[in-house]
């Protein structure tokens, strides 16, 4: 279904586009907002986009079989943000959690995957792009709460890896079949020292352009002294290192997100408390070896302040960072999206604040990606007088079209960001051993489509063009 009340759409982009490296066509900007229709609550959770230009949404659904049960949400958008296809899924004898936590899209193939929570274990799902049908659903390990996937990156292979954090049982990573799912390799990372084998949590992977599998882990080795930590894998599972990293005094460090350069280097956001409820966040470089080559922060301590996602631009053209930045420090009112546009070196370039005047526009709600021309994929959600909205957006990597933007009945603001602000900072450093280890595993996966209903979504899609 497309959009409803679409006009003047599609142009204001032109030409203002990154240019991707095979010459694809620029693109156009815009907003998308979607009402939740006739279910209680939706909470959008993951983006992810294809060299066709398409971008695909998942989200949670409450109510979303009329008997209050949870689903999920699956949205197909061409270039243009109109809407190709749209589903929603949900199981029909029970009112157990069936939740859509990640999204990942073949480039150039034929699929996407999701993964979620089910029946509380985890289920990972391979769709057709073209009209959102199901070739396989797995589920992966037991029926254990908390198996939730944290990401889902598409192998050098073209096998799906998913990162999953397991509760009380460390961090798991799976290869799966892209073919009919099952599992390839099966590794564990946990904690091997202080107060808690297992307390550690598993944020976000990525693959390099040489097929190795980097993830980011943090734990604690007795609260509240965090330990961060990024893990390289080859792409058949075998570990290739483990390095740690701590602030000088720590409480509650951790990573948020990581992104490679065509040399190998790696960037990655962090946050650390300095007490009082108030945070700094920040960004490092790291070499192939992962020693430390800068770090970026800001110089404040706002509350309610995180770090998201972070990409390398195409041709190592820069870096963007999303920021979850509660402006009123609380969680109600002036929340933004804070994105931050850093050269190679870590200067910025340009900061950028995206929402609504008087509410909160979550931050920490859905991901920042690219797209296949470098410019700004994302989504995120918002409640007003008792109805959630997800808002799906395309905006240009360079920082251009600032200003009000209408959707609808809604201003939205595209807008510069002086809150906050950067200096070279050198408070995490490398340690000289790790407390994580890493193991082969082999956990259950078998074939799971009981009782699960995939249909046919109709929602009202309200966009305006970024001009």
């Amino acid at each position: 279904m497309g959009f409803q009340g679409l006009t003047g759409f599609g142009g204001g982009g032109t030409g203002l586009a990154v240019s991707g490296a095979s010459g694809y066509p620029s693109d156009p900007f815009w907003i998308s907002e979607a009402e939740k229709g006739n279910w209680g609550y939706e909470y959008t959770e993951d983006v992810a986009g294809d060299n066709e230009g398409n971008i695909y949404v998942v989200s949670i659904r409450y109510d979303a079989g009329g008997n209050g049960y949870k689903g999920n949400s699956i949205v197909k958008y061409a270039v243009d943000g109109t809407v190709s296809w749209q589903k929603v899924t949900y199981k029909t004898t029970s009112a157990y959690a069936m939740e859509v936590t990640t999204i990942a899209a073949e480039a150039d193939g034929d699929h996407i995957y999701i993964g979620g929570n089910a029946d509380s274990g985890m289920f990972i799902t391979k769709m057709n792009k073209s009209d959102g049908t199901v070739d396989w659903r797995r589920q992966l390990g037991t029926a254990t709460p908390n198996n939730v996937p944290q990401s889902i990156v598409m192998g050098s292979d073209g096998n799906p890896i998913i990162i999953m954090h397991g509760n009380n049982t460390g961090e798991h990573y799976f290869s799966l079949n892209e073919s009919d799912g099952t599992t390839d390799w099966d590794i564990t990372v946990k904690r091997t020292s202080g107060t808690s084998t297992n307390n550690m949590y598993s944020p976000h992977a990525k693959v390099d352009s040489s097929g190795n599998i980097h993830s980011l882990v943090w734990g604690t080795p007795g609260h509240p002294d965090y330990y961060s930590g990024i893990v390289k894998h080859n792409s058949s599972g075998v570990l290739q290192s483990i390095s740690d990293y701590q602030t000088s005094s720590p409480n509650e460090d951790y990573f948020g997100d990581i992104a490679f350069d065509s040399s190998g280097n790696k960037y990655v956001s962090y946050r650390y408390y300095t007490g009082s409820g108030n945070n700094k966040v920040g960004l490092m470089k790291v070499n192939s070896s992962d020693v430390i080559q800068w770090q970026k922060g800001i110089d404040s301590s706002p509350n309610y302040i995180s770090p998201q996602q972070i990409e390398v631009l195409p041709k190592d053209a820069g870096i963007i960072m999303r920021i979850d930045d509660r402006q009123n420090q609380g969680d109600t009112g002036d929340g933004k999206n804070t994105f931050v546009r850093f050269d190679m070196d870590g200067t910025v370039v340009w900061k950028r604040q995206f929402g609504i005047s008087g509410i909160n526009v979550g931050g920490s709600s859905g991901k920042m990606r690219l797209n296949r021309n470098g410019n700004i994929i994302f989504n995120t959600s918002f409640t007003t007088s008792s109805v959630t909205y997800t808002v799906v957006a395309q905006l240009p990597a360079d920082g251009s079209l600032t200003g009000n933007h209408t959707v609808g009945s809604r201003t939205y603001e595209w807008a510069a960001n002086t809150r906050l602000t950067f200096t070279t900072q050198t408070e995490f450093s490398k340690q000289g051993s790790s407390i994580f280890s890493s193991d082969t595993n082999s956990h259950a996966n078998a074939a799971y489509d009981v009782n699960i209903t995939l249909a046919n979504n109709v929602q009202t899609y309200t966009a305006g063009d970024v001009d």
